[in-house]
């Protein structure tokens, strides 16, 4: 074997070498990338459950965002002091779960929800006329002109649908 022959096999061995390394590297990123996006879904759920579990705890957040939601004014100021607070943290975790999507992490079946519930908060009448205008630069300008162009869902009902639904 003469010397141009060992030297062409040596780059073939070579060109193989990097091929599978890089092979091996694209399969990393892949795993890699579907781990973030694990991790980023399972943050938005614990999320969520965190902010929900006073509710659970207690009625009067239930009550609180039933009542704010229809009619701001209609709510006593402990009321709406409560409604405010999970408001804030609500549409923060929608704000996150938009990026989320727009950033291919979240999928858009696992946006459909998020999107509707935020679309519903968003669009009530006491959000609109009270809460949202006195705190919608709490959030991002790109999130604000999102929120701005959607229409109420037509698929989700209200808390007074859930909450005051006489027993069957």
């Amino acid at each position: 074997m003469s010397l141009q022959e060992i030297a062409v096999i040596s780059e073939i061995v070579n060109a193989v070498a990097v091929t599978l390394t890089l092979v091996v590297l694209i399969v990393s990123i892949r795993q890699n990338t579907q781990s973030q996006k694990v991790v980023a879904v399972e943050s938005l759920a614990a999320a969520i459950t965190s902010i929900n579990i006073p509710a659970m705890e207690s009625p009067a957040l239930g009550v609180a965002l039933m009542k704010v939601t229809r009619d701001w004014d209609a709510a006593s100021r402990d009321e709406r002091i409560i409604a405010h607070y999970f408001l804030f943290c609500y549409f923060k975790l929608g704000e996150q779960a938009w990026y989320q999507y727009k950033a291919k992490v979240l999928d858009a079946g696992q946006w459909s929800g998020w999107e509707r519930a935020v679309r519903a908060y968003y669009h009530s009448p006491g959000i609109q006329r009270v809460w949202w205008p006195n705190r919608r630069n709490a959030y991002s300008r790109d999130f604000q002109a999102y929120l701005a162009q959607t229409t109420p869902p037509v698929d989700i009902g209200t808390l007074s649908d859930i909450f005051e639904r006489p027993p069957a």
